[in-house]
C-alpha cells in the first residue's frame, strides 16, 4: 500500500506541477506530452529504484540489528524489494497519465482546466482512501492531498509563464 500511494501521489503532484508549467511556458502540444511522456518514465524509474534502494538498506540495517539480539531474521526480503520497486514504478506511470491525458485530447488552452479538475479528484481520492486505513477523517485526507496538486500546478503555472515571458512566448499564438 505504501508504494500505491507514494507512487500515485507523487506521480499526480509532480506530473502536473511540470506540464502545467510546461503548457503555460511552451504553449505547444508537442512539447508538452514528449516532455510529459519523459517526465513520467524517467521519475518512474527513478522512483522504482529508489524505492529498491531505500528499502534495502533499511532491510539489511534490521537484520543486522536482529543478528546483533542473536535472532534469525525472515527470508524472502530480496523479493519483497522487488515486488516493492515494481509496484512503484507502475504506479507512478499509471499516475502520471492522470494530468498527461488532456493534452492528447485536447489544445493546451483548453486542457489545463480538466488536467488540474481529473488530478485534484484522483488526489482526493486516494487521500480519503489511505486515510481510512489511518482512521483519519477521509474528507481531511483528501482535500489535504488535493489541495497540494493545486499547488503544484500553480506553482509550475506561474514559472512556465514567466520563463515563458522571458523568452518571448506568446500564449495561444
Amino acid at each position: 500500500m505504501r508504494e500505491i500511494v507514494f507512487g500515485l501521489e507523487d506521480s499526480f503532484v509532480s506530473t502536473l506541477g511540470a506540464v502545467t508549467g510546461i503548457a503555460a511556458g511552451a504553449d505547444s502540444t508537442y512539447i508538452v506530452i514528449m516532455s510529459g511522456l519523459v517526465i513520467v518514465a524517467v521519475e518512474a524509474v527513478s522512483m522504482a529504484a529508489g524505492s529498491y534502494l531505500s528499502n534495502k538498506s533499511a532491510t539489511e540495517a534490521e537484520r543486522e540489528v536482529l543478528r546483533e539480539e542473536g535472532k534469525v531474521a525472515a527470508t524472502g526480503a530480496h523479493t519483497h524489494l522487488i515486488r516493492s520497486a515494481a509496484v512503484m514504478g507502475v504506479f507512478y506511470v499509471l499516475g502520471g497519465f492522470v494530468p498527461l491525458a488532456p493534452y492528447f485530447f485536447l489544445p493546451i488552452r483548453n486542457a489545463y482546466a480538466p488536467s488540474i479538475i481529473l488530478t485534484a479528484f484522483c488526489l482526493f481520492a486516494l487521500g480519503a482512501w489511505s486515510a481510512s486505513f489511518s482512521k483519519r477523517s477521509p474528507w481531511r485526507g483528501g482535500a489535504q492531498m488535493a489541495v497540494i496538486s493545486l499547488s503544484a500546478a500553480a506553482i509550475g503555472f506561474v514559472i512556465g509563464r514567466l520563463v515563458g515571458a522571458y523568452y518571448g512566448v506568446v500564449p495561444g499564438m
